[in-house]
């Protein structure tokens, strides 16, 4: 992928050290520190560019996907009684102790999150989820509690109960799509 590439190139220059390359179902957003160049960023595409493949036709397999989804309907009352008995079990499997504050909010480009104090919030869209995949977002949002970033140490926690998580997490990427949570190709 280069300047002609057949994907739009969006370029973000900030305050972050660290460059981060996002791939859209338009094209690549790359978010990098403010000092860096063209070429520095010509060079970024090029050594990532298998990977920026990859993570397009991970895209344009979901989209597919998402055609046969059925969602489910679930009022968001029983959602949260959902979510808070598996945080509940699940924080006392992989932590010993339930967290605190669970909130249930509007998100607009994650399933869920948690914050350095602990709260975990999960996306309203996920009511719309079968049981499986709000328990696996569970499981992944209490191991961030143990590690903050997507480390070896992160995911051998989230593989302790969710080996297949891949698979899942192909899954959520169908139901972004499906529910809007991320643009269409």
């Amino acid at each position: 992928m280069s300047s002609e590439s057949r994907w739009k190139i969006e370029v973000i220059r900030d305050r972050r050290q660290n460059p981060v390359i996002e791939v859209e179902s338009w094209g690549v957003r790359l978010k990098v520190p403010e000092g860096y160049g063209e070429r520095e960023i010509q060079e970024l595409i090029k050594s990532h560019k298998a990977w920026i493949e990859d993570k397009r036709r991970e895209l344009e397999e979901a989209l597919k996907r998402s055609t046969n989804i059925e969602l489910v309907n679930r009022d968001l009352k029983s959602f949260k009684e959902l979510v808070r008995k598996l945080v509940d079990t699940m924080a006392m499997k992989l932590l010993g102790v339930n967290p605190g504050k669970i909130t249930i909010r509007k998100m607009r480009s994650k399933w869920a999150s948690v914050s350095p104090r602990g709260i975990i919030t999960i996306n309203s869209y996920a009511r719309y989820l079968p049981e499986h995949l709000i328990s696996y977002i569970v499981v992944h949002e209490i191991c961030h509690l143990l590690e903050r970033k997507h480390n070896r140490r992160f995911w051998n926690c989230v593989k302790k109960y969710y080996e297949n998580y891949k698979e899942l997490e192909s899954e959520l990427l169908a139901y972004e799509l499906k529910l809007g949570i991320r643009e269409k190709l």
